[in-house]
């Protein structure tokens, strides 16, 4: 009876003390929990600051509620609550039922380059290679954690993203499984399935997210591996107008990755940027990217496809091009890490055919030889260096094409993690070619540098122009068979496209033309240039051959003055321009054919220049004309060119013989084999008429009006029943030098008539006066019609004996006297044209 009393004593003292110390542990344990433990495991792994608060403490379960990890007043992570569903037994094999986080809130900077979490010391959390020990690959993944469990997961967790000012909201959530095994704590790995919400627009730095990511995982603790894949079901995501999304077809992006021992396989699906070109990138099924991880550090080696796309859905190229045959570019990449130092290189292979783009009736054609890139550093700083030749590039479109045996860009950057990177690149081009219409440009030497960021100030520009080795150069430009200059050019980057300012010359002796401009793509994806030009003030040319710039005008020559200005601009394949060409006082001659052309004035409204087409009423003004005996002066001609093969010729007019001589409209088309003028003529002095033409030497009065009609056909001018008269009412007095119009009659017996006629000739009073001109195969025939009296009496008398004969004293009066003389002249020698100059007229 005393045993079992003394057994009950000690079973209520043990019960008691059981409870004491119960209580004890449920009063103090979560003190413990709070104020030392939870701080002290937080700081060993390299977290500054931490509170919680415990809120049940039981046999079976834990709450801990408003944990916040970092510094006191900008934690970096908060968690609303911890719940935590063990059991006694479990707790023995170290084995939790179920870990629940919600309310997760994590804060992190993007910061000169890098990624900042406040009050994290991650040198304590992740030490480099050569601060840890050697990983030994039979020590299994189980054997890592602390502990087991049969469901992980967190939920209603936002990471907040802060890029200067703004911040970015990711929300996420996180579940994991383990894989049952034989027995029920002896598992044989876990899977974990997360989600990842990307939604954001941030304006100031043009980054754009609509997009989730879907994270399957999975550790075999039997294979010792890990498995990770990434699936992205609808990516979406522009950086400053560059966007990245699903291939066709709306095939998610897939990435996966396997960890087998010491090495990381990784191999993802396919993408597309639709622009600025619509390109596909991706990777072989059956291949995939080694990163392997030994003591020292890291290699990674893989081949990616670079694919030009012409199926992309909705694809935006800033250039509006679509490839026309898709061709995959392979890629090869090897790198590695030690330490802190790395290193790596991307190298494409040999492609079997060249790329073509398309858009509209445009054209681009050319071989990607060889790209490479290589790179070396220390840390987040290294260089970059890059080289990319391509072959054969050809550009075609109705209104241009252009050529080029080779180009060659090439470059580096450096990596700084505390600013961007700046690229800086140089672009050779050699021997290209371009043609347009009648224009040509040959031997076409170019090179220019360019970087990103681009220069955003004249003086980064005023930089770029004074170096020398950055050149354009064209040592032919030809228009049809003409050569009609050379160009030399800097280049200089502005923003996306390219300024320049050269000079355009050797065309003339002392001649030069000055220009500037821009080249680069509109909003609507266009290739556009800009130029503007001018002489810098009228230049004064030495006298030239003309046949410097087409053989048929050899011998021509030119003496003046030309100033030129105007603008041009080339979008896409429509070319537009204008100009305005001006010479004074200039003089055109052709001395093999007694021709000149003196006192050229013409300011020349170009509204085309590509075209050559003038605006409506251009004036040409001149001095003298001079062709043979025949002269011109006080000339002024009014006119507009509507192509390079038609001309319009409103009206001219011009001084001839004293009097004045104009013509109407006339259409003169290039390649046409007749043209029909009609001159005009008013008070066209009769002796100068005479002499102009070579018909005979004479003075004195009288007024000629009529027409000539001109016809030209087969390289020969011809005159058609051209008629001139006297006014009406209106008679004069004409003096012939009778030598002149009668050859050798001096040394030849005459009849008396004809002496008569020859003394009245002399001075020969006309009461009107007719001329008809009319060409008969290579003369001119001018028959003349006068009728009137000599102007006084004529040394003649009457002889009962011999009639009527020639005697000084005393003289005759004659009467009514109608003169029919007839000048037949050599036309073809006259205005000295043969072979070659009817060539010259038909040119075309």
């Amino acid at each position: 009876m005393k045993l079992i009393r003394k057994a009950l004593l000690y079973s209520v003292v043990a019960a008691f003390i059981g409870v004491f110390l119960a209580s004890i542990a449920y009063v103090c344990v979560p003190i413990f929990l709070e104020k030392i433990l939870l701080p002290r495991l937080v700081k060993s792994i390299g977290f500054a600051n931490s509170t919680g608060e415990v809120r049940k403490f039981g046999l079976t379960r834990l709450d801990m509620a408003s944990l916040r990890w970092g510094e006191l007043k900008n934690p970096f992570l908060l968690l609303d609550s911890v719940r935590v569903d063990y059991s006694l037994p479990g707790l023995l094999k170290k084995h939790i039922k179920k870990i629940i986080v919600s309310g997760v809130e994590i804060r992190a900077e993007y910061k000169d380059g890098s990624f900042v979490f406040p009050g994290v010391d991650f040198g304590n959390i992740f030490q480099s290679p050569a601060e840890t020990k050697s990983e030994n690959p039979d020590v299994s993944y189980q054997e890592w954690l602390p502990i087991s469990f049969d469901e992980f997961e967190i939920r209603n967790a936002t990471m907040i993203l802060t890029s200067g000012n703004t911040d970015f909201r990711i929300p996420f959530s996180i579940k994991a499984m383990p894989i049952p095994g034989d027995k029920k704590y002896n598992l044989t790995g876990y899977t974990m399935q997360a989600e990842i919400n990307m939604n954001f627009n941030d304006s100031q730095t043009a980054l754009n997210a609509a997009s989730r990511a879907d994270i399957h995982s999975t550790v075999n603790f039997q294979s010792n591996e890990i498995s990770m894949r990434f699936t992205f079901p609808d990516l979406n995501l522009t950086y400053q107008g560059y966007q990245l999304r699903n291939s066709p077809g709306n095939t998610p992006l897939s990435i996966e990755m396997r960890k087998k021992q010491d090495a990381l396989h990784v191999n993802f699906s396919r993408f597309c940027i639709p622009s600025p070109f619509p390109v596909e990138i991706s990777m072989d099924r059956n291949t995939d990217w080694r990163i392997r991880f030994t003591q020292k550090g890291m290699d990674a080696q893989g081949v990616l496809y670079i694919n030009f796309q012409n199926e992309i859905p909705d694809a935006a190229s800033d250039f509006g091009l679509k490839i026309s045959d898709p061709e995959l570019i392979p890629i090869k990449f090897r790198g590695q890490k030690q330490g802190n130092t790395w290193n790596f290189s991307l190298n494409s292979l040999r492609l079997k055919k060249p790329l073509k783009f398309l858009r509209q009736r445009e054209s681009i054609s050319l071989y990607p030889e060889r790209f490479s890139c290589r790179g070396k550093g220390s840390a987040s700083q290294g260089g970059v260096r890059f080289a990319l030749k391509m072959s054969d590039i050809a550009y075609d479109s109705d209104a241009l094409q252009m050529s080029s045996p080779n180009m060659l860009i090439y470059g580096n950057t450096r990596i700084q993690s505390s600013r961007s990177p700046l690229i800086k690149a140089f672009m050779k081009l050699t021997d290209a070619e371009v043609k347009s219409g009648g224009f040509s440009a040959e031997k076409i030497d170019a090179e220019m540098p360019f970087q990103w960021p681009y220069p955003s100030d004249e003086k980064d520009l005023a930089e770029s122009n004074d170096k020398e080795k950055r050149y354009f150069t064209i040592d032919r430009v030809k228009y049809y068979d003409m050569d009609i200059g050379t160009i030399a050019s800097t280049l200089y980057q502005d923003g996306m496209g390219i300024r320049f300012t050269g000079q355009y010359a050797e065309v003339l002796p002392s001649f030069h033309l000055d220009f500037s401009g821009r080249a680069g793509i509109t909003d609507a994806g266009d290739f556009v240039t800009n130029i503007d030009f001018q002489t810098p003030e009228p230049e004064v040319i030495t006298k030239i051959d003309l046949g410097k710039f087409s053989s048929q005008l050899t011998n021509i020559y030119f003496d003046g003055n030309i100033g030129m200005s105007g603008s041009c601009q080339v979008t896409g394949s429509t070319v537009t321009s204008n100009a305005v060409l001006s010479t004074h006082n200039a003089k055109i001659e052709i001395p093999g054919k007694q021709m000149a052309l003196e006192g050229i004035d013409l300011d020349l409204k170009l509204r085309d220049l590509y075209q050559f087409y003038s605006a409506p009423d251009q004036v040409l003004k001149f001095k003298r004309f001079a062709w043979g005996d025949i002269e011109l002066n006080e000339g002024e001609v009014l006119f507009q060119i509507e192509s390079l093969s038609s001309f319009f010729l409103k009206k001219s007019s011009f001084s001839w013989c004293g009097g004045h001589v104009y013509t109407h409209g006339s259409q003169i088309t290039s390649g046409k084999r007749e043209i029909d003028i009609i001159c005009y003529c008013d008070r066209l002095k009769l002796a100068t008429l005479l002499k102009q033409f070579n018909a005979a030497s004479a003075e004195g009065g009288g007024e000629m009006n009529g027409r000539i009609p001109i016809n030209y056909k087969d390289g020969k001018l011809k005159i058609h029943d051209g008629f001139l008269y006297s006014t009406p009412g209106e008679g004069g007095t004409i003096r012939f030098h009778t030598d002149t119009l009668i050859p050798g009659a001096s040394g030849v017996q005459q009849s008396i008539q004809m002496q008569i006629a020859q003394e009245a000739l002399k001075n020969f009073t006309y009461d009107w006066a007719r001329l008809s001109l009319m060409s008969q195969d290579e003369d001119l025939v001018i028959r003349m019609q006068m009728d009137g009296r000599p102007a006084g009496p004529l040394p003649f008398g009457y002889s009962k004996n011999a009639g009527l004969v020639k005697i000084e004293q005393p003289r005759a009066s004659f009467q009514g006297i109608l003169f029919h003389i007839n000048f037949k002249l050599p036309l073809d020698k006259m205005l000295y044209y043969g072979s070659g100059f009817s060539g010259f007229l038909q040119n075309k």
